[in-house]
């Protein structure tokens, strides 16, 4: 009985002793980093401003990978969320609150239930041309006590420099903008974006539509392989034509532009006719293997290609004018448009639990 007795004194004394030290310890924590990453500043930007990507840079979400992830908003917008609950990294969530293109993601961090959030900030600015991009990641908040106790044990300043050198790691290892493993990575990289969107999916939830006139995911999915066939049909007719490279300088848009725009979900176009889905896919496996049947195929053409012959095939889109390259760039660009609407879709507060 004594030796209970003793056990629980010396909890009960440990606790009053981290309420006590609470007292004294700083409320206010803050964290930054940097690093100069070698690539251009839009590339970087584009990357940083999905919540999702955090997973593959991010320290935290490494220390805890079984974490439980939940998204929900449009990723790479203003409102788009993430919840977090895991062993390791506890409870809490994300919120991107402002984006300015090409510049800043600033987003609110609310750990562990508390109703006063973080101050979380990313920016990008070139650094010495436009191939170079140094990257700045701050975190300024208040920890409610007693919690404030760990602003004396957690370095989250060592967090964010590890975080940032795993992301400039990552960026670099990727092939050259304007390569053809750019644009082969580019097509993989959409692939499983889709995959991921609609992994998992119940038919009700593949056939739901958040108002009459707009599309069900089933809908978007057969939308996205009727328009690949038909682009890449588009794209290899203009190959075929003489090719002008005394024209490449009225290409006006780079291929990170012309994949910024393309992706704007703030501008709706209506479909064409024939592009107009009929209901022909009931699971998205389906639509799916039909959809690498084609990218196989334009995979295939893509690896005989030379980068330099595509960028002499001068195109005129309503858009602009584009080259044979940003032909080819601008159908995966297109499946990464309608994979957001797809989050779109998801996002609905109406879109069925099963």
């Amino acid at each position: 009985m004594k030796i209970i007795k003793g056990i629980l004194l010396g909890i009960i004394g440990l606790v009053a002793l981290v309420l006590v030290l609470a007292l004294f310890a700083p409320k206010q924590f803050e964290a930054e980093a940097d690093i100069v990453i070698n690539r251009p500043k839009q590339e970087v930007f584009d990357y940083i401003k999905y919540l999702k990507n955090q997973e593959n840079y991010g320290v935290w979400y490494k220390m805890d990978p079984d974490a439980k992830k939940t998204y929900s908003g449009t990723d790479g917008t203003v409102g788009a969320t993430v919840e977090w609950d895991g062993k390791k990294i506890g409870q809490g969530r994300q919120v991107i609150t402002s984006i300015a293109d090409g510049q800043r993601v600033e987003s609110d961090l609310f750990f562990m239930g508390s109703d006063n959030p973080a101050k979380a900030l990313l920016t990008v600015e070139e650094e010495g041309g436009p191939n170079a991009t140094e990257v700045e990641w701050k975190i300024s908040g208040k920890s409610s006590y007693p919690l404030n106790l760990m602003n004396w044990f957690v370095d989250m300043d060592k967090d964010f420099e590890e975080g940032l050198r795993n992301l400039k790691g990552m960026l670099e290892s990727r092939p050259e903008t304007g390569s053809k493993a750019y644009l082969i990575d580019y097509y993989n990289q959409t692939t499983e974006r889709l995959k991921n969107s609609v992994a998992g999916l119940s038919e009700a939830q593949l056939q739901f539509k958040p108002t009459a006139d707009q599309w069900s995911i089933s809908q978007c999915l057969e939308h996205i392989v009727a328009s690949e066939r038909l682009l890449f049909d588009m794209a290899k007719a203009e190959l075929d034509k003489p090719a002008q490279p005394e024209r490449r300088p009225e290409v006006a848009s780079s291929d990170e532009a012309l994949i910024t725009g393309i992706t704007d979900r703030s501008q709706k176009h209506k479909a064409p006719e024939a592009l107009q889905p009929t209901g022909k896919y009931r699971d998205a496996e389906a639509a799916l293997n039909d959809l690498a049947t084609i990218r196989n195929t334009v995979l295939d053409f893509i690896q005989q290609a030379n980068v330099e012959d595509l960028r002499n095939h001068i195109a005129e889109f309503p858009g602009g004018i584009i080259d044979g390259y940003q032909n080819l760039l601008f159908i995966a660009a297109h499946c990464a448009r309608h994979t957001l609407q797809i989050e779109e879709v998801k996002a609905d507060p109406q879109f069925p639990k099963s």
